[in-house]
């Protein structure tokens, strides 16, 4: 007995598959709100059989349950077919779009094909009808008023994320491929504020230095559109909250009190989904308890951040087109995951929140942890660092007798140097110094974490 794969039937020889499996079922539903997987049916149709044990089926499930956003209805039977035992997944769903490991996926054919911006804002746009039209009405404002340096860098991120395939030529062509100008070349209010040149976004900081907030230690007022907006806020943040300090190997590591991506995906989200129609600005207040994000849009239609988290509804988006905008260049990397992330990284950091959102918005409060506490841990790592530094000053060792002492020493005194930066320092070429780094981390003595261009170096 054959089967064929289709737009809503796919074939996979075992549960190795698994991950291709999850990117299938989104792509399905993202075209025909349905899709059905079999585990132990080859590409051509012919069965193989898939062994099933204790786990099999449980494993399955927590694969999807955990990667496929949000969360569609999803059963899971073993069945035999010409004697050989398969698995058969059938998944239903209408909240679309559908993720798969943070990307976006549509079935064509037998295939699953990566879904473009255009395609991806349609998904948002159409999906309730009080979703803001507000974003694509036409502004008076041309290129002239576009921040053509921050589009550039914004072209080069969204390449680099792989989520946009376009080789930056001029403002008005990479607007238009962001469907963010008309023919006749005006920004709509979406491209105007996103890359706007004179200010069009407000944004409110300050800190108080009790919780009373009857005084303020420093007031600012800051404008610029929503990237530069985003920027700004989260420099203010990680400039006034506090840092923990920790001693790994010889190195002295700050770990700030909020985690960073926590702090990202708010102060992101609360642009994605302010109500910029309202003529309120964001704001950011820091006092000596928390870190407080509030932005004049709230949760559209009154979601709760805990049906996020979940999977249990899928993102609702006030403003699709900036939305889009933003996962381009992967500031967000997948709608309606954002309160997950930031719920997951709180917990494992033993930091509390709050959130509510009331007619005037929405507000998410960090609770900071105790200065006294922090500053007393800081002390203790200082005496550390301290004693560790005498030892380094009176050791014999401390000089380094070969190259590859010498790349340890160096990458130990700077962690983000760059490897033609090395090969200066020791007078060797880029091609020797690369040589000897690779076989610093084959043999675990040294280890690159994060990418190439923001990563950093590890001695262990």
């Amino acid at each position: 007995m054959k089967f064929r794969e289709s737009e809503t039937l796919e074939f996979k020889k075992t549960t190795v598959q698994l991950k291709e499996a999850v990117i299938s079922i989104c792509a399905m539903l993202n075209k025909h709100n349905v899709g059905t997987v079999y585990f132990g049916i080859k590409d051509d149709g012919s069965v193989f059989g898939q062994d099933i044990g204790k786990k099999t089926v449980s494993d399955i499930s927590h694969e999807f349950r955990n990667n496929l956003k949000p969360t569609p209805n999803i059963s899971i039977t073993p069945e035999i077919i010409d004697k050989k035992n398969v698995i058969k997944l059938f998944a239903t769903g209408d909240d679309t779009p559908y993720s798969a490991y943070g990307r976006y996926y549509i079935r064509v054919h037998d295939s699953d094909v990566f879904m473009d911006s255009k395609l991806l804002w349609k998904y948002f746009e159409s999906k309730d009808k009080t979703y803001s039209k507000w974003e694509e009405k036409i502004t008076s404002y041309n290129i002239d008023h576009v921040n053509e340096d921050l589009l550039i860098q914004y072209i080069r991120s969204a390449n680099d994320t792989g989520r946009l395939n376009y080789i930056y030529r001029n403002p008005e062509e990479a607007l238009r491929k962001l469907n963010l100008i008309n023919e006749e070349g005006f920004l709509n209010n979406a491209g105007y504020f996103l890359f706007g040149n004179d200010g069009p976004v407000l944004l409110k900081e300050v800190i108080y230095p009790t919780d009373e907030r009857s005084s303020f230690t420093d007031l600012k007022q800051f404008r610029g559109n929503i990237i530069e907006c985003i920027g700004e806020g989260l420099k203010y943040i990680q400039n006034n909250i506090h840092y923990i300090s920790e001693i790994v190997g010889a190195k002295r590591e700050e770990t700030p009190e909020i985690p960073s991506g926590a702090l990202r995906e708010i102060v992101i989200n609360s642009f994605a989904h302010c109500h910029y129609q309202k003529g309120d600005s964001n704001e950011i207040s820091i006092t000596k308890s928390n870190v407080r994000i509030y932005n004049p849009g709230g949760i559209l239609n009154d979601a709760n951040p805990l049906d996020f988290a979940s999977g249990k509804i899928g993102s609702k988006i006030r403003n699709p087109l900036i939305a889009t905008v933003l996962f381009k260049n992967g500031m967000i990397d997948a709608f309606g995951t954002g309160f997950d992330r930031t719920f997951r990284l709180c917990a494992e950091s033993r930091v509390d929140y709050e959130y509510f959102s009331d007619e005037y918005g929405f507000t998410f409060l960090f609770k900071r942890r105790n200065y006294d506490k922090i500053n007393e841990q800081n002390d203790k790592t200082n005496d550390k660092i301290n004693k560790q530094n005498d030892k380094i000053k009176s050791s014999k060792t401390a000089k380094a007798s070969n190259l590859d002492d010498k790349i340890m020493l160096i990458i130990s005194e700077d962690s983000n140097i760059t490897i033609p930066k090395i090969a200066e320092r020791v007078q060797k070429s880029e091609a020797t110094v690369y040589r000897h780094i690779e076989k610093l981390v084959s043999d675990g003595k040294i280890e690159r974490i994060g990418s190439r261009k923001s990563g950093f170096w590890k001695v262990f």
